[in-house]
């Protein structure tokens, strides 16, 4: 939790991904899937962060300065 807020949205998505990549890219149905999480997850973590900076305040704050990332560190 020092990289990112909510990086263990990562690992989720990945797995989805590695779940559907024996379709091998023949057909667009079995990645929509992994499409579908990617959106909500990263719904969810603009959500989950509304929701704790109006329960932490000042402390969530501080906690964005020093972990500016919400999922993949770097890039979100």
């Amino acid at each position: 939790w020092g990289l990112a807020r909510h990086f263990h949205y990562v690992p989720e998505i990945l797995a989805a991904f590695f779940w559907t990549v024996p379709a091998l890219f023949n057909h667009f149905l079995p990645y929509f899937y992994v499409i579908f999480l990617t959106i909500l997850l990263f719904d969810r973590a603009k959500r989950d962060d509304d929701r704790c900076r109006s329960k932490y305040g000042k402390y969530w704050k501080i906690y964005c300065q020093k972990v500016p990332y919400r999922i993949i560190p770097g890039i979100y």
